[in-house]
């Protein structure tokens, strides 16, 4: 397959994926909208399912109008006759679709009720009628208030379980959504105020004034001396001779300024604490201090409530932190139904544990007070539990439901068609000789001997449960209703409790939605999906300019973009990476930073030769910010005015590059950061053209990349010893202290006139959206290198200007297709490209995509993906073909501990190897305060030690095939005994004092699979069994950039495959493995998914698989063999009796 058509056919499933998602949600008309301030939530249609159902049920079984309600389809045995056993598994795919139990065999179906039951009745009585889906649940779960729980303890044959469920909703807290626009920020809340060391940007205020009132109320300049004894007693020395200042408390002094200061001076603090800083060195001279300061804000309580879902800053961080703060065996934090929950007994434990939820200072909890109703689950003591249990000893066959949880039990016996009256005789005897007809009933309802009826009812449970998690990925995506060309805005999708979904509306909108939402019946909404369509316009762009005739920057872009072996080397290569060279000596002599190590410093020096592409492999935990700022900085240095523009796909890889150039010694990289400045950090609004223009403007004190520059100069003043100008530099210092408006516009125009690196994200890169109107990037990249005719709205000369740059920088190239890749390289007259093949290619090639494909009927684009040219990433194509003069690798590594570098060396043999950077000594030493020691400390019985970093547990059980997907239960289990020794491991608490003090990453466990429906069954156990653990459970695919302490990886394939999940092995039929043989591994065939699964860890990594099956694979058995050398091989059997034993 043509490189064009590889390029074409990514973009083609991306068009069809985004035409999937964009896919209208009916909506039930029978329930009215809800409004609730700026909230609605509407019902979704849950009979779409039953409908496309429901048709092909008439059609295959020849019925003119066929009903659901009944639980099942009948039909004649004639007709039944006349059904190809392809049209019955056929309709059996559909109904997993549809959410629908069916079976592709007859049924004989019947009832067991205990005789003389009325208890419903009298439950009834207290709590009204009892909800529908009630009857088709079997847990008996009820929602009631506590005063209904009193009653109902009463009725005589209702046992209620002894824990009861309270579920509360929660939201972030104000200060806590204000923290995360900041890495570190000291802040503390006491109710409607809110207290931060320092003070809020511009931005982040403006936005909080908006969604949550937030005010001014006052600040605080503290100073700590050095010495408190005697400061009192100076202090009323002073006094005596008109000197006022604040009592101090102990060695603290706090000035304090109301809020109409802010007023007056509009939050200047800097020349006001210059001011008392000179002032207190006066009078002691003595007795060294430091100066922080405080800023007090409150917020409108009465706006919290939609402020919080309005501003949806960092969701993934939040639920993130508060599931390790609280989730665990006593409290479930759920994020899709945004609310925490525990359980409880009696109503003293309620409140003990509703105050404990409620001092968390990171989340609002609410409740309902007296009318909040909580989770009971009833049982009808009837004896149909114990009598459906001895019915599954003695008819194994027999299928059994038990309803109502006790109310009624439910028997099915499937069959052969034309066995109809054989196996209705025989089930009649059975039932009549093993029930006791004095305390049950059982009937089955007649049907004619010619009839036969197939089981076909909704499975309620499974179509929530998948349905919200599909419904999920839309969360906070804006929706409308009426068409898509004549569309009204609905609101910003909030929260999925299916078949209900909850909306917010834009506050300036709400008088427009409620009047639309007035006038139309909805009958469908649809996610507004511009922004991805915006992305595939300017893939789609791209690949049209590398065809066409349109001149780039570089117009041999349109050629080593295809084939690398086009871009020019560096002719004298050899004599410039001469250490002796002058070239080489003037590079190492202008390092910026001095921690690079020879790989780094070759593969930057190159980048720095090369005159249009230059690539550079990045393993895992190689240093790959570092380096890329290092390859800004010596381009800087060597050009200063040129136009650099970095780029990577996350904005955390963009900031932290440039966050890493900022110091104190020169501004000589003059960095703009484009983008949404509502949606950036702290540190990247920190470049921002509004942060910027608003500090010029004089409107705030703001925080930015000018106001830095001037505080440089400032303290390069202060160092300057020269009487001769010491008056002139001290007037110059005050003045730069407090600058006045035409000094900060003098310095504004002079930074932006001298800009030279723009950070960016690759997906918004490009001149016109999918509406054919100017992208923000290239309104911003006019409003950096047009000024003057932007300012002045000249268009004409504007539209004739395209996007240039003398350098473009790309980080995790490996992760993009090869459109994604190209398209800021289009825009650049050299390229520096980083990334690393053998880590996973673009996500298009997941498990997760293929499966989307194929559900929407694009089998053969699936198909096309799976092909081998899609297993390998744009990079790797170009890193193996570029001239070697261009292109570097680096070699050592700082992540993980030795003997986890070992596992993952044998990947990187080709590019040179990869070691392990970490100092021996230093990497085994038993510390935690240690930065280089990947000490863990763990020791449990036989099976770990603080000395083992590399474990491989053996599983020989056998793989399951659900759908497209696989499982091994046998390895769920492996795991579940694995967090059992980590949880109860020696040393456990020394580790978990150590990491009470790290980030929530830190703390977490990572739990890795290479198959959905794995995790998916690793999820259910580990909400079960494990909840107190903090862990993050995903596919490599969506691992990859992460890294954990303790890494686990579930392997999945096996040498042998079940149908289901406690099917035995049969020697007899199969004699060699007691299961049907197979040889595939599947997604674990790319060495790439498996080496990105392994390099995740840094302290501990223990793999859970089937050894044998594994090993016939060469990279495989290197793992194995390099585990079984450093760390340690334990059979699942040895495992399992160990914890048994002292677990």
């Amino acid at each position: 397959m043509s490189q064009k058509r590889i390029w074409k056919e990514y973009i083609s499933a991306q068009s069809k994926i985004l035409e999937h998602k964009s896919k209208p949600i009916g909506i039930d008309n029978s329930n009215t909208v809800q409004f609730n301030g700026l909230k609605l939530n509407l019902s979704i249609d849950q009979e779409i399912f039953k409908q496309v159902f429901k048709k092909e049920v008439e059609q295959i079984f020849n019925i003119k109008d066929f009903n659901f309600n009944s639980g099942y389809i009948q039909t004649s045995v004639e007709n039944t006759a006349n059904i190809a056993n392809e049209q019955l598994t056929k309709l059996k795919e559909l109904s997993e679709k549809c959410y629908i139990d069916f079976n592709e065999n007859p049924v004989i179906e019947g009832t067991i009720t205990k005789r003389g039951n009325n208890i419903k009745k009298q439950l009834e009585k207290v709590v009204g009628e009892l909800p529908t889906n009630y009857h088709f649940k079997n847990s008996g779960l009820l929602f009631l208030t506590l005063d209904e729980w009193k009653k109902i303890i009463e009725i005589e044959g209702i046992k209620l379980e002894r824990q009861i469920g309270a579920v509360f909703s929660i939201k972030p807290s104000v200060s806590y959504i204000i923290s995360t626009f900041y890495k570190k920020l000291d802040i503390t809340q006491q109710g409607n105020r809110i207290t931060i060391v320092g003070e809020l940007h511009k931005n982040i205020f403006d936005l909080f004034q908006k969604h949550f009132g937030l005010s001014y109320r006052s600040n605080e300049l503290i100073f700590k001396f050095q010495n408190a004894e005697g400061l009192q007693d100076k202090v009323k020395k002073l006094e005596e001779k008109g000197v006022e200042l604040p009592k101090p408390q102990e060695s603290i002094m706090t000035f304090k300024y109301g809020v109409g200061f802010y007023k007056k001076n509009q939050s200047d603090l800097n020349f006001e604490a210059f001011r008392l800083k000179r002032a207190l060195k006066r009078y002691f001279p003595d007795n060294p201090f430091e100066l922080s300061y405080t800023t007090d804000y409150s917020f409108d309580f009465a706006l919290m409530d939609n402020g919080a879902d309005e501003l949806d800053r960092n969701e993934e961080a939040f639920w993130n932190e508060l599931y390790t703060k609280i989730h665990g065996e006593d409290f479930q934090v759920s994020r899709s139904r945004r609310t925490i929950s525990f359980d409880f007994e009696t109503e003293e434990e309620l409140i003990q544990n509703t105050n404990f939820v409620k001092s968390f200072s990171i989340c609002d909890t609410s409740d309902y007070g007296d009318n909040h109703k909580y989770k009971f689950n009833i049982k009808f003591e009837t004896g149909l539990h114990e009598l459906q249990a001895n019915l599954k000893k003695e008819f194994p066959n027999l299928n059994t439901k038990l309803i109502g949880n006790g109310e009624k039990l439910i028997f099915r016996q499937f069959y052969r068609t034309g066995n109809k009256t054989e196996i209705l005789a025989r089930l009649h005897n059975q039932l009549d000789n093993f029930i006791d007809s004095e305390n049950f009933d059982y009937s089955i309802p007649p049907s004619h001997t010619f009839q036969e009826k197939y089981l076909c009812e909704e499975n309620f449970e499974l179509k929530i449960e998948q349905e919200e998690e599909k419904l999920s990925k839309l969360l906070r995506t804006d929706f409308y209703f009426g068409t898509p060309k004549e569309r009204m805005y609905l609101g910003r999708l909030l929260k999925v409790d299916y078949p209900d979904l909850y909306f917010v509306v834009d506050e300036e909108r709400i008088n427009e939605v409620q009047e639309n939402v007035s006038d139309e019946t909805i009958k469908a909404v649809f996610p507004d999906l511009k922004g991805e369509k915006d992305k595939i316009k300017r893939l789609e762009d791209t690949v049209l300019k590398l065809d066409s005739e349109q001149e780039l920057p570089n117009n041999n872009a349109k050629e080593f973009l295809y084939d690398s072996s086009k871009a020019k080397g560096i002719e004298n290569i050899d004599n410039l990476l001469n250490k002796t060279s002058s070239e080489w000596q003037e590079f190492e002599d202008n390092l910026f930073s001095e921690s690079l190590n020879e790989s780094q410093k070759q593969a930057i020096y190159k980048s720095l030769y090369a005159e249009e592409l230059a690539l550079i492999q990045g393993p895992p935990g190689t240093g790959k910010s570092t380096a890329i700022a290092e390859i800004i900085w010596q381009h800087i240095r060597k050009e200063q005015n040129q136009k650099i523009l970095l780029t990577s796909e996350t904005n955390l890889a963009v900031d932290n590059a440039i966050d890493r150039l900022k110091n104190s010694q020169n501004n000589l990289v003059k960095p703009i950061r484009f983008g949404n400045e509502e949606k950036l950090d702290s540190e990247g609004y920190f470049y921002s053209l509004s942060a910027i223009e608003s500090w010029e403007n004089g409107k705030e004190d703001e925080k930015n990349t000018v106001a830095y520059w001037i505080e440089n100069i400032s303290n390069r003043i202060i160092n300057q010893e020269n009487e001769q100008i010491d008056s002139a530099l001290e007037k110059w210092k005050i003045h730069l202290q407090k600058p006045d408006t035409k000094t900060r516009n003098l310095f504004t125009n002079t930074y932006l006139e001298y800009v030279n690196l723009i950070g960016a994200t690759g997906s918004s890169i490009g001149k016109q959206n999918s509406e054919d109107k100017w992208t923000s990037f290239f309104r911003s990249y006019l409003n950096v290198f047009s000024r003057k005719n932007y300012a002045e709205k000249n268009y004409r000369a504007l539209n004739s200007i395209n996007i240039s740059f003398d350098n473009v920088i790309m980080d995790e190239a490996s992760k993009a297709t090869p459109p994604e890749l190209a398209l800021p390289v289009v825009y650049g007259k050299k390229a520096i490209i980083v990334g690393d093949h053998r880590q996973l290619p673009p996500m298009i090639d997941g498990e997760e995509i293929k499966d989307l494909l194929i559900s929407i009927g694009e089998r053969k684009l699936a198909k096309t993906l799976s092909q081998r040219e899609f297993e390998i990433s744009q990079f790797e194509r170009l890193f193996l073909n570029i001239d070697e003069s261009i292109k570097g690798t680096f070699d050592t590594q700082y992540r993980m501990h030795p003997a986890i570098n070992d596992a993952i060396a044998q990947f990187y043999k080709d590019d040179g190897g990869l070691k392990c950077g970490l100092p021996i000594e230093e990497a085994y030493h038993n510390s935690f305060d240690n930065w280089d020691s990947r000490y863990h400390g763990l020791s449990f019985e036989n099976i770990v030690t603080p000395e083992t970093h590399t474990i491989w547990i053996n599983v020989n059980a056998p793989e399951i095939k659900e759908g497209t997907s696989r499982v091994n239960f046998g390895e769920i289990e492996a795991i579940d005994n694995i967090l059992t020794v980590l949880k109860n491991s020696k040393g456990k608490n020394e580790f978990d004092e150590w990491l009470s003090t790290q980030s929530i990453e830190e703390k977490q466990i990572g739990l890795i699979s290479f198959y959905g429906k794995q995790i998916h069954y690793i999820n259910k156990m580990l909400k079960e069994k494990h909840n107190e653990t903090p862990i993050r459970l995903s596919t490599v695919d969506r691992f990859q950039g992460m890294e954990r302490n303790i890494i686990i990886v579930s392997m999945v394939r096996s040498n042998k495959i079940a149908s289901f999940q406690e099917q035995e092995a049969d020697f007899d039929l199969y004699p060699d493995l007691g299961y049907p043989q197979q040889d595939s591994l599947g997604f674990a065939q790319s060495p790439n998914r498996l080496n990105v699964a392994l390099s995740r860890a840094r302290r501990l990594l223990i793999v859970v698989g089937n050894g044998e099956h594994f090993c016939r694979k060469d990279i495989y058995k290197n793992v194995f063999e390099t585990i079984q050398k450093n760390g340690k091989i334990i059979d699942y059997d040895e495992l399992q009796k160990v914890v048994e034993q002292y677990g």
